[in-house]
């Protein structure tokens, strides 16, 4: 393994380092990690499409609040309810709104899903007046305020999404849920709290995720790039409003599972502790693995890519924890272990920490192969593998790291990775002079 060296500190801030992806700390629920330092560069994180996260939380429909990709909405059905619990004015609206929006994306017309969405929830608003099970804040009317919102999003409106997802908090949480997420946390620990009241919930803690997303989102359509990694941007309302979105979500799930799992800790006789064993097995039953893995994702992209590299470790940490590490042998969990530990080295490299990045990169790789065909996997294998590369140079074993260089050349180039492409190009180019 690697030692920290004077010269590999100085070297390992000027490497880009690879990987796939301010406010006020959350470390009341996060202890910072050790020996973090700003970097004077920015990684490849932040540099390259792969920026992108690969991993995003969509709104729930009905009973899960975050998930994957590949769990998005699915039909009107499921979205919004029994098509029978609404008027028939609103459901032809609803219906006029999918055939607009549930469409291949060379055939959809947004502008109109919209519109039609937008009367549907008019009409609903004003029978709420009247009827409880259309209220303003009825599980089938915040469904589709959540539609509407989704929506937006596609259409690239920012502006409007994000102000859709207020309302829709507003709707489920009030003045006082929005300012103080242990509000929530206490209701999601009541055992006969109503199910609609709870798929409620869980629906404001996907939303609250979608908005942290969409602020940071317009922050970054809108920010001046800087050359220092310590972005001028740290004090503008839309970061500020990000950060304050992921804490308001990481509160709400750690709290709630902090007190669960205590919960369950008396059960069986056993100490209270500070902290939760991140096993899978532990987590309140409305907690899917899916929900916390991607929000402590989604949370420690964010802080990675301000530099807080002290806050988004533990998270990334902990997310591994919960899949243990791909330790099922399913693609799934390899592939997602894989791009954790590719963040991990990630920033491991952006603080200097070369014992570290070695290790988390070795490990990732192992992972990375088992699975080729997995997107996840290529894409963390040729970060990793640059990674890698990055400690050998900033270790000065120049031959060791031209063949990691190569190899992530190679790859990128085979899956159209261009950004991870040039950067390797670069590095081959770096070593060269």
């Amino acid at each position: 393994m690697l030692g920290r060296s004077t010269a590999g500190l100085a070297l390992a801030k000027r490497i880009p380092a690879l990987s796939l992806k301010h406010a006020k700390s959350p470390a009341v629920l996060f202890q910072p990690a050790p020996h973090c330092i700003r970097p004077l560069r920015r990684s490849f994180l932040t540099s390259s499409h792969n920026n992108s996260k690969s991993w995003l939380t969509p709104v729930a429909a009905v009973s899960v609040a975050v998930g994957v990709v590949t769990f998005a909405f699915v039909g009107y059905g499921m979205f919004f309810g029994p098509s029978a619990m609404y008027p028939k004015p609103v459901r032809k609206l609803l219906r006029e709104g999918g055939m607009a929006y549930l469409r291949t994306a060379d055939k959809q017309d947004l502008p109109k899903a919209v519109e039609c969405y937008s009367q549907a929830l008019e009409l609903l608003d004003q029978l709420g007046a009247t009827d409880s099970k259309l209220a303003r804040d009825s599980p089938h009317v915040t469904g589709l305020v959540a539609r509407i919102a989704a929506v937006y999003t596609e259409m690239g409106d920012l502006d409007s999404t994000i102000s859709t997802y207020k309302d829709l908090l507003h709707r489920i949480l009030g003045d006082g849920g929005m300012d103080d997420p242990r509000t929530q946390v206490a209701l999601l620990l009541d055992r006969e709290l109503p199910k609609d009241r709870r798929e409620n919930i869980l629906r404001a803690l996907g939303s609250a995720n979608k908005l942290a997303e969409t602020y940071e989102a317009r922050a970054a359509r809108s920010k001046r790039r800087s050359v220092l990694l310590a972005d001028p941007d740290m004090e503008a309302a839309d970061v500020k409003e990000a950060s304050r979105w992921y804490q308001w979500c990481l509160q709400v799930v750690m709290l709630t599972y902090q007190n669960h799992f205590n919960h369950l800790q008396l059960e069986q006789d056993k100490p209270l502790t500070n902290t939760p064993s991140f096993d899978p097995s532990t987590l309140p039953r409305y907690f899917s693995l899916e929900v916390v893995t991607s929000l402590f994702y989604n949370a420690a992209t964010f802080f990675a890519g301000h530099g807080q590299f002290q806050y988004a470790v533990p998270l990334l940490q902990r997310s591994l924890d919960l899949l243990r590490r791909g330790a099922d042998g399913k693609e799934v969990g390899v592939c997602r272990s894989c791009v954790l530990m590719s963040h991990l080295a990630n920033a491991a490299v952006m603080t200097s920490d070369l014992p570290a990045a070695e290790r988390w990169a070795i490990e990732g790789l192992a992972l990375a192969k088992q699975f080729p065909k997995n997107d996840d996997c290529l894409g963390g294998f040729v970060a990793l593998t640059y990674d890698l590369g990055a400690v050998y140079e900033a270790a000065d074993k120049l031959e060791s790291a031209r063949v990691q260089y190569r190899q992530a050349n190679e790859v990128a180039r085979s899956i159209g990775d261009s950004g991870a492409e040039a950067l390797a190009t670069a590095a081959l180019g770096r070593l060269s002079q």
